[in-house]
């Protein structure tokens, strides 16, 4: 590592070890190749402790407790993102801004945070498809977490007004759905399917340490139920690829799903 203490809460090597992973200078050169590539250099007991999914590290959320950002970063096809969807913490007081909010969309009940049961994925679901919809829209995410949030009536109106387009939220909804798809099926032709939504295995372990120590992991057969779950919402089939019917509902039955070769021979 160069001389450089790699040890939790040592701050003094950031900005140090920041300006060599720019230039891919020392031990920066490793670190610029990002955890996953530089655990597979390393070796596999490197990559069973890696924090990361699809190549992409976790950020700073634990899905121990809000196992619907676990969803999120399973399911996200660039990998471990925390704003593919909306946090549990939200949903968890029925007269809250948030659950205010999501009525239109029929669910107007509150979900545990820690729950990975189908209502947990079908506000997962909801609320993703949502998420594409404002990154469409250009509508910043953290805006959802105030109290003072815009309703989704009111957020169409809006919408009509700026373009002068006569639109309804389920055609707005439709189109975050096709993002989604259209994401999901690019992975799916280059390679990637279920067998790529996987947390890293610390996830499923017990709290180490810290003032939540010894805390449950999330449970791996409750977790790949849930999986399963989410696919046939989204009109999946069973290795997590969009399916005809799905593509052909949302008029993209032009995107190929199937995995092509990259091989230059």
């Amino acid at each position: 590592t160069g001389g450089y203490e790699l040890e939790f809460g040592n701050k003094d090597i950031l900005l140090p070890l920041i300006k060599q992973t720019a230039y891919r200078e020392g031990f920066g050169a490793k670190l610029a190749l990002g955890s996953r590539a530089l655990g597979r250099e390393l070796g596999a007991e490197s990559e069973e402790a890696l924090l990361q999914v699809k190549g992409q590290e976790l950020p700073a959320h634990d899905p121990r407790f809000k196992t619907g950002v676990g969803l999120q970063y399973a399911i996200s096809a660039h990998g471990a993102d925390h704003w593919a969807a909306q946090h549990d913490v939200l949903y968890r007081e029925k007269d809250s801004g948030p659950m205010r909010s999501i009525a239109p969309l029929g669910i107007t009940e509150p979900v545990s945070i820690t729950d990975l049961s189908a209502e947990k994925v079908r506000l997962f679901y909801y609320t993703h498809l949502l998420t594409m919809m404002y990154d469409c829209l250009g509508i910043c995410v953290f805006g959802y977490i105030s109290r003072s949030m815009i309703p989704l009536d009111k957020l169409v109106g809006l919408v009509e007004a700026v373009t002068g387009w006569k639109t309804s939220l389920w055609e707005l909804m439709k189109a975050g759905e096709r993002v989604s798809v259209m994401m999901r099926a690019f992975n799916a032709r280059e390679g990637l399917n279920k067998k790529d939504d996987l947390l890293p295995a610390r996830l499923y372990q017990k709290v180490a340490s810290g003032p939540l120590k010894g805390s449950p992991g999330i449970d791996p057969g409750e977790f790949n139920r849930a999986l399963d779950i989410f696919y046939q919402m989204a009109g999946y089939d069973e290795k997590g690829v969009p399916g005809t019917g799905k593509l052909s509902e949302l008029g993209l039955e032009w995107i190929r799903t199937e995995q092509v070769s990259h091989d230059n021979k």
